[in-house]
């Protein structure tokens, strides 16, 4: 039955609190599940940790929460490959490629995207940002979509240690001095501006940009790049 005392806050109050309550079910059958996967690397605490650091982490951030349990999920799930790769329980075979830029709401994506695209994952591409926005930009998702390329269910990402550090190379975007080095990690560094304050023309230019360096890079790495 309706409390018809109830103030519009503590409906508001109860519907938050139901919302964490369904999460918290999910992200326990996620740790569980990604503990199966990653138990011969980590134990359980460690991987119920990374869970909920993940959910943490992009909860801070996210715009909407519809999509946020199965992001943190996703995030969980490179962080501990990262982490496997890193402690050679896992054999990494593709080269492994790290974007980095300001809030993962772009370029990083962008660019991350595009090698995935023309290599069909024979090269393992990410992308971070220093300060995660909530969403990734509008006109970002419109220009990848007109390459065949769909960021609707992208989302930001931090830089998360792990994930950094299993990295072959990071090719950071115009942020070369805000990202700590890494023993063992090659680094470079692409001068492409913001997105912000840009228009789709503007965005589209930078989408091309990016696009030729990829492929550069691609076929540096001794791959083919498709279509």
């Amino acid at each position: 039955m309706m409390d018809r005392n109830a103030t519009p806050q503590d409906t508001a109050h109860d519907d938050s609190h139901a919302s964490r309550a369904l999460d918290r079910n999910v992200l326990a059958r996620t740790a569980a599940h990604l503990y199966e996967r990653y138990a011969h690397v980590v134990d359980r605490e460690t991987v119920e940790r990374v869970v909920q650091e993940s959910y943490e982490e992009l909860e801070r951030t996210a715009a909407v929460r519809t999509y946020l349990t199965a992001s943190a999920g996703n995030f969980a799930d490179s962080r501990l490959r990262a982490l496997s790769i890193a402690r050679g329980a896992i054999e990494a075979r593709n080269p492994r490629v790290l974007f980095v830029d300001d809030e993962n709401a772009g370029r990083s994506q962008m660019a991350a995207s595009l090698v995935l695209k023309h290599t069909e994952g024979r090269i393992a591409a990410r992308s971070a940002g220093l300060a995660p926005a909530g969403s990734v930009h509008d006109a970002a998702v419109q220009v990848m979509a007109e390459a065949g390329v769909h960021l609707e269910h992208a989302y930001p990402k931090p830089l998360a240690d792990d994930i950094h550090r299993a990295a072959q190379l990071v090719v950071t975007l115009a942020c070369a001095d805000r990202v700590e080095r890494v023993d063992g990690v090659e680094y470079r560094d692409w001068d492409i501006p913001t997105l912000e304050g840009s228009d789709i023309e503007d965005v589209r230019r930078l989408r091309d940009d990016i696009d030729a360096r990829v492929r550069e890079l691609i076929a540096e790495l001794g791959h083919d790049a498709g279509s």
